[in-house]
């Protein structure tokens, strides 16, 4: 069966050939299916995750015939692609997952939930015709959530940076210009508020928003100076359901600033390449390290908030009470802290691949330019989700297989 299942993949028939496979799997006890993953290694088509069972992962089930799918297309337009079949697609992929039509490109950032229902989008603006806006799907009823925000609401002049919070509730963006940061609750989605410049006398904006790993606050940085990243930028931390400032500062910034879970830690790189960790809300810089990571500026905080994973070019370090260095490819273009320890996403010439602190390839994509990938890991780094505008899709790629119900 493997050869005739390779053939049809061989004739252009990848679809129908990984559907029957998924079909045939799906009784198989967990040693024969770890048998057909060995005898499929090399599969040259694609192999998503029909809706049948991510239906049944959604619901906290599992099954052994899951280690076979590597990604689960969340939006799709299919009308894009050459299918002979259109209701077998939609069949494997789930009404929920089709699209008759793709959305406009220039997507600066994406963000999503752990569940993956969320995904939330920003983009830039379109030369003077057109202002940046929010863009929300809703995996669960396959229908954008931001087509009900009123205009004033949705457009944020250019969008730099989006989050959802952890427990999915919320959509934190960042821009330049207009409101620069501006919350909202999920469904709905409702805005809960707008910072503007929080009176700060920065006016251009903010490049990067996050939230703690409780959900409880927000860290938004102000963007840099084009002509001199020596200049100051202000970092906030503010209350993610009302606004409120808890804590700001203003210093020379490299990249973003993460918070800890409970926001009782605050890291980011500052002059001189330094990291410093400053305790909250008194704002005392409790320690500071030296790092010879170059381009360092990418960070996560371990939920304890005792160990910085810093990413950079070549690599990532650990910097607290677990110490070391973990060489790549490429420049880091986002960090987690996972239950197994950091995860980062790496582009380099040819390809993107995330690691783990062991060094591990957890998942690798030869592309023609990574370094206009938009991706994100979840909320615990057990997904990457990655968006792209023609044809247009959004997948998420699981990196824990194995997670069982």
């Amino acid at each position: 069966m493997i050869e005739q299942w390779q053939a049809m993949a061989g004739e252009g028939r990848e679809f129908e050939a990984w559907d029957e496979i998924t079909r045939y799997a799906e009784d198989l006890p967990e040693d024969e299916v770890g048998a057909l993953i060995e005898d499929l290694a090399g599969w040259p088509g694609r192999r998503p995750m029909p809706y049948r069972w991510w239906e049944r992962r959604s619901r906290g089930e599992w099954a052994p015939c899951f280690l076979l799918a590597d990604h689960r297309v969340l939006f799709g337009d299919f009308e894009m692609h050459d299918m002979e079949d259109p209701d077998a697609y939609e069949e494997f992929y789930g009404t929920s997952a089709m699209g008759d039509e793709g959305f406009f490109s220039g997507f600066n950032a994406i963000g999503t939930s752990p569940d993956l229902r969320w995904t939330a989008l920003v983009s830039e603006a379109e030369g003077n015709s057109s202002s940046g806006g929010l863009e929300v799907f809703d995996a669960e009823t396959g229908t954008w959530e931001a087509d009900g925000v009123q205009e004033d609401d949705r457009y944020i002049g250019w969008g730099e940076d989006v989050a959802v919070s952890p427990d999915g509730s919320l959509v934190a963006a960042a821009g330049r210009f207009d409101r620069q940061v501006i919350v909202w609750r999920v469904p709905g989605p409702e805005r809960l508020w707008a910072a503007g410049s929080w009176g700060t006398g920065k006016e251009a904006g903010y490049s990067h928003i996050g939230f703690s790993g409780d959900g409880r606050l927000t860290v938004a940085v102000s963007s840099a100076s084009p002509w001199d990243e020596a200049v100051e930028r202000n970092v906030v931390v503010a209350d993610a359901e009302t606004g409120d400032v808890m804590f700001t500062t203003a210093t020379v910034v490299a990249g973003g600033a993460v918070l800890d879970h409970s926001g009782a830690r605050l890291a980011l790189i500052g002059p001189a390449g330094d990291l410093l960790i400053y305790r909250l809300p008194d704002g005392e810089v409790v320690a500071r390290h030296r790092t010879a990571l170059p381009g360092a500026g990418v960070l996560a905080l371990s939920p304890k908030g005792d160990t910085v994973a810093v990413g950079g070019d070549g690599g990532m370090e650990l910097v607290g009470r677990s110490t070391g260095r973990v060489p790549a490819e490429g420049t880091c273009r986002a960090i987690t802290w996972s239950l197994d320890g950091p995860r980062a996403l790496f582009t380099s010439e040819e390809a993107a691949t995330v690691i783990d602190g062991q060094r591990r390839a957890l998942w690798t994509r030869p592309m023609e330019d990574p370094s206009l990938l938009v991706a994100a890991f979840t909320p615990g780094g057990h997904t990457l989700v990655t968006i792209e505008t023609y044809p247009a899709e959004i997948t998420a790629w699981f990196l824990d297989h194995d997670l069982r119900g």
